[in-house]
């Protein structure tokens, strides 16, 4: 994959490596304005403030432009589990699309670098933020797939669920994954953890034992006595039999059982 992302992409001569300008420029009318917020977004600025201060503009000028990102699909607007979407401060925008993310954190700040360096240097830049890239979109697309999951699963039986979202509050423990069973019996707390690698029988004990120690975020009223369900999400884990023994009564979902809702 790395290597088809280089000869596409990353190459200054690859069909795809323009193509995000191309795109915004053919949008009628123009996207082209959008651009410099994409840049402030895919750098890691993600509240209106730091956008605003990124560009040197008012916070107040951010709205437009950000909604209609938001309507192309190309960033979303996130918001902490259970807070209102009209009322609620703390959104954060982030780049929705996996191209255009990858094309923000890679291309797009080092268009110099990419024109005047080698392969190897180019294979470089990628592995710096590769592994990141991979984990935000294992994040997505758990949060995607809770609400899919066939009943027949484990996950799946205790549901259905409804859309999954992140939660946060200054310093507070962040969960990566929050949804509410459709009626209402259950709250799914998640941690949803990317490797490679599959995760042996230590980590999982490790990262469950972790779930029980993290307080649970302040729940909606209508929530107060619903059962939590705290839940590892890890792409595979190694010897499933052996790593399961001895973590009953934790939920660990890989990617088969997420895979298990598209059939």
């Amino acid at each position: 994959m790395p290597s088809q992302i280089d000869r596409l992409v990353q190459d200054p001569l690859g069909p795809l490596h323009r193509e995000p300008d191309r795109l915004l420029l053919e949008e009628i009318p123009s996207a082209l304005e959008t651009r410099p917020l994409l840049d402030a977004i895919g750098a890691g600025a993600h509240r209106v403030s730091e956008i605003a201060g990124r560009l040197g503009r008012p916070a107040t000028s951010m709205a437009r432009p950000l909604d209609r990102l938001v309507s192309l699909g190309l960033v979303r607007r996130e918001l902490p589990f259970g807070e209102d979407e009209k009322a609620s401060k703390r959104a954060l925008y982030r780049i929705a699309d996996p191209f255009f993310r990858l094309w923000f954190r890679v291309v797009a700040p080092h268009r110099a670098q990419l024109a005047s360096g080698t392969r190897a240097s180019r294979r470089q830049l990628l592995d710096r933020v590769w592994e990141s890239l991979c984990a935000q979109a294992w994040e997505d697309l758990c949060r995607q797939q809770t609400p899919r999951l066939p009943p027949g699963g484990s996950l799946g039986s205790l549901g259905p669920w409804g859309p999954a979202s992140r939660w946060w509050h200054g310093t507070q423990p962040e969960w990566d994954l929050v949804s509410e069973s459709l009626d209402g019996g259950r709250v799914l707390l998640g941690e949803v953890k990317w490797s490679s690698r599959p995760a042996d029988r230590r980590t999982a004990e490790r990262a469950l034992q972790e779930l029980a120690a993290r307080p649970a975020p302040p729940l909606p009223p209508r929530l107060s006595g619903a059962q939590l369900i705290r839940t590892l999400f890890v792409p595979e884990v190694a010897k499933p039999r052996a790593a399961a023994k001895g973590l009953e009564g934790w939920m660990v979902v890989t990617v088969a059982e997420l895979a298990a809702s598209d059939r």
